[in-house]
């Protein structure tokens, strides 16, 4: 078994990597939040273990840096059963270092970061437990 991820995304290229590694990540929207004094956006998420062979899921916390502004789209705020499932992390350049951070949701729903930079840190918490099955995704 490998240990805990803790990762640092500061480019487009280290962020695909966490996009990879979060891909089929189980949010709760009442686990996530933006504070407009520290300017971060952060969120708790049960993340598949792409890395591991065996199925099994984590606890896991991402939070992006030097957020300006938060949008959703779809997304059911003040629900405690909304469950969103992560489907890709994706950056958009404005005027570098500048840009867009989406995270983007199954049933077309989103949430877009204005950031100053990329500055995204994935940290796993606790132990992984064993699920059944394995994420499937329908071919078009």
């Amino acid at each position: 078994m490998s240990s805990n991820l803790k990762l640092i995304a500061q480019d487009e290229e280290q962020l695909t990597i966490i996009s990879s590694l979060t891909q089929d990540s189980i949010i709760k929207t009442n686990e996530m939040g933006y504070d407009n004094k520290t300017k971060r956006f952060a969120l708790l998420m049960n993340r598949y273990r792409h890395e591991e062979e065996d199925p099994s899921r984590i606890r896991c916390a991402i939070h992006f840096d030097y957020a300006d502004t938060v949008k959703s789209i779809g997304i059911e705020k003040q629900s405690n059963d909304d469950i969103l499932v992560l489907l890709a992390i994706r950056f958009e350049s404005k005027v570098k270092p500048s840009g867009s951070i989406f995270l983007e949701f199954s049933n077309n729903k989103s949430i877009t970061i204005d950031v100053e930079s990329i500055e995204a840190f994935l940290t796993d918490m606790g132990d992984s437990w064993k699920i059944r099955n394995k994420p499937v995704h329908e071919e078009d």
